[in-house]
């Protein structure tokens, strides 16, 4: 079963999770990932990360519910949901998460920065409910090899494989720099790649890259919409793959023009992609996401979610004027 996006009947809802002024996400309520839960289908759960201030000095786990997918309510007497940030991976930083259950508890793969010097990495906590308390485990890796740079964070989809086993998909965030402006382009290129869990209990989980990493075979030439790649989502359809990635033209120069793609794919890995194609234009279609935008906008963090006939596609958007990152959601007809 292959699924048929109706591009035309589409409806930006436009910013569905604003920032709440004074709280722990007064500069930024984004890069979040939905999550329903088999046992309660009706609740949305939307876990984001929300910064202090738009320089994010300091940022932890959010969480909001809806119970239409569309309409959501922040958890103001639990949030910030991670119990305790402190002397962890995540202390300086608590962002992108991505969310799933193995037998009874509650996983959330996330990437963090310990302290103001150090670059992002990932780690993952643990929690018997949505609602938390959540605890952090601890790191899972962290950027080593050239092509992740200095710094690493994740897209919102977690991928099963079987009862243990996961797929969660990550991008590089900077260059490899100085020997970047050496032996590589002048400019940021981001690319994805896979991490592999195993994850038995919540004191015996093993991470490990993907062989094939990065998936360099995705990212388009020079100039082109899918020069750089990022921060993917996932959706599974029977025998049918789809990866929403985040991209952008970085080397067009600021301000950096910005798109949602999708991939289709006979495997999770998409070794061999049958389509690669642009199904959010950031440039066109700005203004119907943020009417009042007044500079370029930014996009992140694409989450799909299917509801009956329709593709909810939560993501994360900012007008490059307020550098606010908040959360918005499109909703496509499907078949």
């Amino acid at each position: 079963m292959k699924l048929k996006i109706e591009m035309k009947k589409r409806t930006h809802k436009g910013v569905i999770l604003d920032i709440s002024p004074g709280r722990f996400d007064g500069g930024a309520a984004t890069f979040a990932t939905a999550f329903v839960d088999e046992e309660d289908p009706h609740t949305t759960y939307l876990f984001y990360a929300g910064a202090e201030d738009t320089k994010w000095s300091h940022t932890s786990i959010g969480l909001a519910t809806s119970k239409d997918g569309i309409n959501f309510r922040k958890t103001d007497e639990l949030n910030p949901i991670i119990e305790d940030q402190r002397a962890s991976f995540c202390s300086k930083q608590a962002l992108t998460p991505a969310v799933t259950k193995v037998g009874s508890h509650f996983y959330m793969v996330l990437s963090g920065r310990p302290s103001s010097m150090g670059g992002r990495r990932v780690g993952v906590a643990c929690a018997d409910d949505p609602r938390g308390p959540w605890r952090i485990i601890g790191e899972l890796i962290r950027p080593e090899t050239y092509w992740e740079g200095n710094s690493i964070d994740l897209g919102p989809s977690i991928t099963k494989v079987n009862e243990t086993e996961f797929i969660v998909y990550y991008s590089n965030v900077t260059n490899r720099l100085p020997l970047s402006f050496v032996f590589g382009p002048r400019f940021l290129l981001r690319k994805i790649g896979i991490l592999k869990l195993n994850i038995r209990s919540s004191s015996n989980i093993e991470a490990y890259r993907f062989e094939g990493n990065p998936l360099q075979h995705l990212n388009g030439p020079k100039g082109s919409w899918n020069e750089s790649l990022f921060c993917p989502g996932y959706l599974r359809i029977q025998d049918a793959h789809y990866l929403f990635p985040s991209a952008s033209t970085y080397s067009a120069g600021s301000p950096y023009k910005q798109y949602i793609g999708m991939i289709t794919g006979v495997s999770p890995y998409f070794e061999k992609p049958q389509q690669i194609g642009v199904l959010i234009d950031g440039q066109a279609e700005k203004k119907e996401i943020i009417p009042a935008i007044r500079s370029q906008i930014a996009l992140d963090t694409p989450c799909p979610c299917v509801r009956k006939n329709k593709l909810y596609l939560y993501y994360a958007v900012m007008d490059r004027a307020d550098r606010i990152w908040k959360t918005a959601l499109t909703i496509f007809n499907i078949k």
